[in-house]
């Protein structure tokens, strides 16, 4: 089994639940040395045991909000412990998988719903990306952002989800732009709506204290597409991260609405609202 990601340092942002623990799991089993950072201490502890089990060669975890810079300028315990560490390492490989979505339309969401949205989506990974950069760039290393189909293009009812990934891919393409002398590479996964067992009924109430229909609570608002298998997806992540790929959209046919978006944005638009299940 080709295994290219055996023995190299992997920085999981995000990664003691949903796709970003999957992408721990697949890391582990080709045998990386890990490190997880997320907020709750007893998840990362778990993630840490499951990854050991399935053959990762080490696991750090390290316990608070990357999406808070006050957190970061501080001097607590951990903050203290995770500077040694990354001043102290060579990062072959940093995956920023900190995400949330939203639901409602623009014209009910408030500056704050805003604020917050662009905080976890996209200051997240800002500061991750910064703190990390030295690191990476001694190993000439790979960030992988995880953005979303939202990103690239909009749809009904997504609140400040969409904004947010829309700010998540322009900052990422600035980054890829100005690292280029580094060395480092930067790669953007852009995908659809992923399969999770607790996402029955995640945004009911968040939908309904919008004006929303219970539709727009679906995965995705209510697109009509195939749901991504994580597994699956954590798997095509690693793989295009070894080859350096550039961008990853899943389904790859949504690059061509994409594009269309750009050179005809009327017929894009219908083709948008026709994609979505509001029956």
């Amino acid at each position: 089994m080709r295994q290219p990601w055996r023995d190299k340092l992997a920085v999981l942002s995000g990664g003691s639940s949903g796709l970003g623990l999957h992408i721990a799991m697949a890391l582990a089993e080709q045998g990386a040395k890990l490190v997880v950072i997320g907020r709750d201490q007893e998840r990362l502890e778990q993630a840490a045991k499951k990854a050991k089990a399935v053959g990762a060669k080490s696991v750090d975890v390290f316990a608070f909000d990357v999406a808070d810079e006050t957190v970061w300028q501080s001097d607590s315990e951990e903050i203290v412990r995770w500077r040694s560490f990354i001043e102290s390492n060579q990062l072959d490989l940093l995956l920023n998988v900190v995400g949330r979505s939203d639901r409602g339309m623009l014209s009910s969401l408030n500056a704050g719903d805003v604020l917050s949205q662009l905080q976890t989506n996209v200051l997240s990974t800002f500061l991750m990306t910064k703190a990390c950069m030295p690191s990476l760039s001694q190993a000439r290393g790979t960030v992988v952002n995880i953005g979303s189909l939202a990103g690239i293009l909009s749809g009904p009812g997504m609140g400040g989800y969409s904004l947010s990934k829309h700010a998540l891919v322009g900052m990422h393409r600035q980054w890829r732009l100005e690292a280029h002398d580094t060395g480092v590479h930067f790669m953007l996964v852009c995908p659809g709506p992923i399969s999770r067992e607790e996402s029955s009924g995640r945004y009911d109430a968040l939908a309904e204290s919008r004006g929303l229909d219970s539709k727009h609570a679906r995965p995705g608002g209510g697109v009509d597409l195939k749901r991504l298998d994580p597994k699956e997806l954590a798997t095509l992540i690693l793989d295009g991260a070894a080859r350096r790929q550039m961008e990853l959209v899943v389904p790859g046919k949504a690059r061509y609405l994409a594009a269309l978006m750009a050179l005809w944005p009327s017929w894009a638009d219908q083709i948008l609202r026709k994609r979505f299940q509001r029956d």
